[in-house]
C-alpha cells in the first residue's frame, strides 16, 4: 500500500477498505446500487473522521489515495466513483470558507486546483464536511421517490408503455401511475437473463396490464406503442446510456417510429465520463455464456466463440428525457448538472496529483 496513505489511515481504517474492496469484486449482478451507495458514503466517511489531517487539500489526498486500491473500473462501479466525487466536491466547498463563497470570485475558487485553506480547525471543518455528508445521504434516501411521484406527468389513461428488464424504480414509477391512470405496459423479457418476466409479474400483481414478449419482437409492436419508459446503469456526460444488453435495439427501433424514451434515473448515476461503444475494454464487460449455451451441448463449447456483453451502449440522440430526482431533463441539460455535481479536478480519480503526494512524503 502507499507509503502515503499508511501514514493517515488507521489499521482499522486499512481493514475496513480491504473489506470494502472485496465486497465491490464480488456479487456485482445481485448488488443494488443504491445499497453501494449508502455503503460508499459510510466507508468514507469513516475514513474523514480516523484519519490523520489538518487541511482540506491534504484530506482530498487521502481520498484520491484511498479510491487507488478500489477496483473501481474493473467493477464497472460508476454510481460508487460518482459518490465519491460527490464527497471530494463537498470536501473542496467546505476547505474554501464561506468567505470565498460569498466573494465575487468565489464560484471561480471551486475550479482551482490549489484550495486556499479557511480559517477553520480541523474539528470545524470536518464538522462542516459531515454535515454536508449527512445532507447528501437525505438526498440520495429520497431520489426513488422522488422519482416516483412525477409518474403522473408522464403517464396518461389508455397508453401504451413499453419497458425493457427488470428495474426497481420503473416498477415503482409505473405502480405509481396506475393509483390514478389506466394503462397497459409490454416488458421485453431481456434475455438471457429473462428478467422481464419477474417484472411482469410484479407489475401484474400491482394490477397493471401487462404483456411479456421477445425481445426480437420489439420492432414488430413499438409502431403501437406511446412511449418507452426505462431504466439504465450509467448515464454518461454526453447524455448516452450504458444499459441493459438490448436496451439498444429497443431505443432504435423506438427512433424509426418517432417513439419517445425516457430514462428514469436519480443522479448519482450521472457520471463526468465519456465512454464509448468502441472501447469496449473500459466500457463493458462480458459475462459468462452459461445462459446462452448451457453445460448439456458441451459439445459445441470447443466449436464456438460466444460473447455475451453485459452492458449495451444507447447513443444520446436516441434518448428524448431523463427524469431524476431534481425533474425532468434534456440530453443537451446533463452539462450544466455535472457542473453543479462535481469538480473539474475529479472527474478522473486515477489522477491522483503524484507530484503532490510525492511533496507530502519529502516534508
Amino acid at each position: 500500500m502507499d507509503p502515503f496513505l499508511l501514514k493517515k489511515i488507521t489499521r482499522d481504517t486499512k481493514s475496513q477498505l480491504e473489506e470494502f474492496a472485496l465486497y465491490l469484486s464480488e456479487n456485482k449482478n445481485e448488488r443494488r446500487s443504491y445499497v453501494s451507495v449508502v455503503k460508499t458514503i459510510n466507508v468514507f466517511r469513516d475514513l474523514i473522521c480516523t484519519a490523520e489531517w489538518v487541511t482540506g487539500r491534504e484530506l482530498i489526498k487521502i481520498v484520491k489515495c484511498y479510491c487507488k486500491y478500489l477496483p473501481l473500473s474493473q467493477s464497472n462501479e460508476t454510481d460508487v466513483s460518482n459518490v465519491v466525487r460527490r464527497i471530494l466536491k463537498i470536501i473542496r466547498e467546505e476547505s474554501v470558507g464561506p468567505e470565498a463563497t460569498n466573494s465575487a470570485d468565489g464560484i471561480s475558487a471551486f475550479f482551482k486546483t490549489d484550495i486556499k485553506p479557511c480559517n477553520l480547525g480541523r474539528s470545524d471543518l470536518q464538522d462542516n464536511i459531515l454535515n454536508s455528508i449527512v445532507e447528501l445521504l437525505a438526498e440520495l434516501d429520497t431520489s426513488k421517490s422522488n422519482i416516483v411521484n412525477m409518474a403522473l406527468e408522464h403517464i396518461h389513461s389508455n397508453e401504451r408503455i413499453l419497458t425493457y428488464g427488470h428495474s426497481n424504480t420503473i416498477r415503482d414509477f409505473l405502480l405509481y401511475g396506475r393509483k390514478a391512470r389506466d394503462f397497459e405496459v409490454i416488458v421485453c423479457e431481456s434475455g438471457p437473463s429473462l428478467k422481464g418476466h419477474k417484472m411482469a409479474a410484479e407489475l401484474s400483481e400491482g394490477g397493471i396490464k401487462t404483456t411479456v414478449i421477445a425481445d426480437s419482437a420489439a420492432f414488430a409492436i413499438i409502431h403501437a406503442v406511446n412511449k418507452v419508459i426505462i431504466g439504465t446503469h450509467t448515464i454518461m456526460a454526453d447524455g448516452a446510456l450504458r444499459a441493459t444488453n438490448g436496451v439498444h435495439q429497443v431505443a432504435m427501433a423506438a427512433k424509426f417510429f418517432s417513439v419517445p424514451v425516457i430514462v428514469c434515473a436519480p443522479l448519482y448515476k450521472l457520471s463526468p465520463t465519456h465512454l464509448c461503444s468502441y472501447d469496449p475494454d473500459a466500457f463493458n464487460k462480458v459475462i459468462g455464456p452459461e445462459k446462452m449455451l448451457n453445460f448439456s451441448n458441451a459439445n459445441l463449447h470447443s466449436k464456438v466463440l460466444i460473447s455475451n456483453p453485459d452492458f449495451d451502449y444507447v447513443p444520446s440522440d436516441l434518448i428524448e428525457l431523463f427524469i431524476t430526482n431534481t425533474g425532468g431533463h434534456a440530453p443537451s441539460y446533463l452539462y450544466r448538472i455535472i457542473s453543479e455535481l462535481y469538480h473539474p479536478e475529479d472527474y478522473d480519480l486515477d489522477n491522483m496529483c503524484v507530484e503532490d503526494v510525492e511533496d507530502e512524503m519529502a516534508t
